[in-house]
């Protein structure tokens, strides 16, 4: 066993397991306590970290609150390799840890700048996966691949529908930078627009058809409909990598997924998130969720 030092995202992931559910502006409240207001990210890159690498839950499309995932060992796409998400406090895993420990397997903590420690567990034994269901972790075996059997493709059509006037100020998704920008336009088109509010709205607009949209979501929907996606997430089946183009996110949901394929945060290089041990067939899901066509998947 190893020791590393906690940074702001594992005593917010604390903090959070303390309490249970937060409200979105708590969970503010907290990050800037932590960072004694000095804040070196936007709060939904904490939210972001601590929800893909599953110990937290919300709603993208109405997000209010956050609430903690249960403690959970999940087994990744590695051989050997299980990871420990959900719920968890420095007397938890001081339990989970004398397990191991008894029972002969190995626990290893990796610190990343980005994200909580992650806590890996290997050689598991029966008596270690007893001890260890017996302190209230539950132990998904095979997770990210019987969770790629559940990934959505969802259509646009599958959320509300909106027919009212897209009101100013308004931002526009530009499809060039891949970011939001003021548009003062008069004459809405098709396209994705931001209305600014304390929790922003999405509104996907195509032809005379409005859908409220997640954020992310959103995103992809843009960019599948301008057939654009194929070199914002591609796949290298030699090193089992999925990469996504930086500033994009995968919705919540296929992050996860690829995240936990292996355990890990991607990792930001150049002007891609690389997510490792993706295996391809997981890959190929992910894309499809993503609407990319069969002829533009990479897989």
């Amino acid at each position: 066993m190893n020791q590393t030092k906690n940074n702001t995202y594992d005593k917010l992931l604390y903090y959070l397991s303390h309490e249970g559910v937060l409200r979105w502006e708590k969970f503010k409240d907290g990050i800037n306590r932590l960072t004694q207001n000095q804040e070196p990210h936007k709060p939904s890159t904490y939210l972001k970290s601590l929800a893909r690498l599953g110990h937290l839950d919300y709603n993208p499309a109405k997000l209010s609150h956050v609430v903690i995932a249960p403690a959970v060992l999940i087994d990744t796409a590695v051989k050997n390799r299980y990871v420990l998400v959900g719920s968890r406090t420095p007397t938890f895993l001081e339990k989970v840890k004398k397990c191991v420990a008894d029972t002969g397997g190995k626990l290893d903590i990796k610190s990343d700048r980005y994200a909580p420690n992650t806590i890996v567990l290997s050689d598991l034994t029966k008596a270690s996966c007893s001890e260890i269901e017996s302190i209230g972790v539950h132990i998904s075996r095979s997770f990210s691949a019987k969770l790629s059997k559940l990934l959505p493709t969802p259509k646009p059509t599958d959320f509300p529908r909106n027919n009212t006037n897209i009101p100013d100020p308004v931002n526009k998704f530009n499809l060039n930078n891949l970011e939001f920008e003021p548009y003062n336009q008069r004459h809405r088109n098709s396209g994705l627009y931001e209305i600014p509010r304390y929790v922003p709205i999405y509104i996907l607009k195509s032809g005379v058809d409005q859908y409220i949209v997640p954020r992310d979501w959103g995103i992809w929907f843009t960019l599948s409909n301008r057939r654009n996606t194929t070199k914002h997430v591609t796949y290298n089946n030699g090193t089992v990598t999925l990469r996504v183009r930086d500033p994009l996110n995968l919705p919540l949901i296929l992050d996860r997924c690829a995240t936990l394929c292996s355990g890990f945060p991607p990792q930001l290089k150049g002007n891609f998130f690389y997510y490792s041990d993706v295996p391809g067939g997981i890959a190929y899901q992910i894309t499809k969720s993503l609407q990319q066509n069969q002829g533009e998947n990479n897989v």
